[in-house]
């Protein structure tokens, strides 16, 4: 999962999404939040996405920090670290602080990393 330094506190989770749960539309939520079940449309929150093996998550998705073990398909904002776990799939565009993807994980889209202002090297100029 994540570094010790910023590892979700499982023991804190505000919202699980059970096994059998399935939620369509608009998920606003604070906090932690575990997705055991499925969930449709757009995700926000202002805390960190736990998506378990058994998640399905078909979303637009903005958030701090997610650990993904199921599988989502949508674009996803995190200001903090996206991680794919081994069992993980994603398939969407992502933009994020820092990435971790395990391996055996899967990964399809586009990934745009935030706090990277420096301008690209100019095909010119010989590399520093």
């Amino acid at each position: 999962m994540f570094s010790k330094k910023e590892e979700i506190d499982t023991t804190k989770i505000d919202t699980i999404i059970g096994k059998e749960t399935v939620i369509n539309g608009t998920v606003e939520a604070k906090g932690i939040l575990r997705v055991e079940g499925k969930i449709t449309g757009k995700l926000n929150t202002n805390g960190d996405i736990i998506v378990a093996a058994s998640g399905l998550v078909e979303a637009e998705i903005k958030c701090r920090s997610i650990s993904i073990a199921g599988t989502i398909r949508g674009n996803i904002e995190s200001t903090g670290v996206l991680e794919i776990e081994p069992s993980g799939k994603l398939y969407g565009d992502i933009t994020v602080a820092k990435l971790a993807i395990g391996d055996g994980a899967v990964f399809h889209g586009a990934c745009k990393m935030q706090g990277q202002n420096q301008p690209l090297p100019d095909k010119d100029k010989p590399a520093k």
